[in-house]
């Protein structure tokens, strides 16, 4: 049974776990930012649950807790970001800022880091876009655990993107997608759980769809979200994310969580497009809401009795967070707690 944590109480424990990992407090500080509000949106398949895998790559030397991230070369409109193995949310926060700062005077950029590692949730970087009233786009590539069509086996990765746009009521429109018919964190946590998934989101060995997941990950693989189109925009990730930054690609990106000893060599990408320069913010927001209602006004379908904006749902969930603490799932307390077990840290707030 899921039970309530608070936001505050949730973010120190993950501080103190870090930083007892190697982390500087600075660093410490980023990672759990991104990874409770995370947790606030109810995506618990890339939120704290894997702070004990980020701890294991941080000890086994896959992650370097002393690296920091540097400039390798820029101009104008773009700029291309060491992470040098560092925490990726790290690099990747500096480089959506500098994306953002960069799009302040030049309209749109793009800010690509290389030698990274997991950055956790992709909506958290295009969220901090529509923060400054601009679009976020952010994306990576993914060590190869999904099949493309026609294939069988880890093919390529499932690679996920985020946008995110500022509206004038509300918070941010807000998409973060893996391109898998379903994430990996999120088949995993099923998997945890014993809760049974379609037949169209894992292959078996043999490249034919299955509902068992008894042995997966080991055999089998992810299917694309919409078959060729998913594997279409998972190429495009991969060439912007990966190609482009000098990152790793395909099976030059290693497994994070199964070979923690061993540098991930992913890329990351960011996009930012500053709507004031191209729009005056205040008519884009006032048609943007005009286009919202314009959709949550369309007939209900039978059964329906509301119409979502992307992220609606999550961003309730976060308010409900704030309020009254994280519904924390069972599988994610263990987690935690056996992150600090680890380190020799032990703590009350999960009991």
């Amino acid at each position: 049974m899921p039970k309530q944590v608070s936001v505050e109480g949730l973010k120190k424990y993950c501080i103190k776990v870090l930083s007892k990992a190697g982390l500087s407090r600075s660093d410490a500080d980023t990672v759990s930012e991104v990874l409770v509000m995370t947790d606030t949106w109810g995506t618990f398949s890339h939120g704290t649950g894997a702070l004990v895998n980020y701890v294991r790559a941080l000890r086994a030397g896959g992650i370097d807790c002393n690296s920091k991230p540097e400039i390798l070369s820029e101009g104008g409109s773009w700029a291309v970001i060491d992470g040098h193995s560092g925490m990726g949310m790290t690099s990747c926060c500096m480089a959506m800022n500098l994306a953002i700062e960069k799009a302040r005077t030049n309209a749109i950029a793009w800010c690509g880091v290389r030698n990274s590692s997991h950055f956790g949730a992709a909506g958290y970087y295009a969220n901090m876009a529509a923060n400054r009233d601009m679009i976020g786009i952010s994306m990576s590539n993914a060590d190869p655990n999904m099949v493309v069509p026609g294939a069988r086996g880890h093919t390529i990765g499932n690679n996920p993107f985020a946008y995110a746009v500022p509206v004038g009521t509300g918070h941010p429109i807000l998409l973060d997608i893996a391109l898998s018919a379903a994430a990996h964190g999120k088949i995993k946590t099923m998997k945890a759980l014993g809760k049974p998934i379609p037949s169209t989101w894992v292959t078996d060995a043999e490249g034919i769809p299955t509902s068992n997941l008894s042995n997966w990950p080991a055999t089998g693989s992810l299917i694309p979200m919409a078959g060729h189109k998913g594997y279409g925009i998972a190429m495009l990730v991969e060439v912007m994310a990966g190609l482009l930054t000098g990152a790793g690609i395909l099976n030059e990106v290693k497994s994070w969580v199964f070979n923690p000893e061993e540098s991930a060599h992913l890329g990351q990408a960011f996009i930012a497009i500053n709507i004031e320069a191209i729009l005056p913010i205040e008519s884009f927001k006032t048609r943007i809401d005009s286009m919202i209602l314009q959709i949550r006004q369309a007939p209900t379908a039978t059964g329906s009795d509301r119409i979502y904006m992307p992220g609606e749902i999550e961003w309730e969930k976060r308010e409900n967070a704030l309020k009254n603490g994280i519904p924390l799932p069972d599988p994610v307390i263990s987690s935690l707690r056996q992150a600090g077990q680890e380190l020799g840290i032990t703590t009350t707030l999960f009991d």
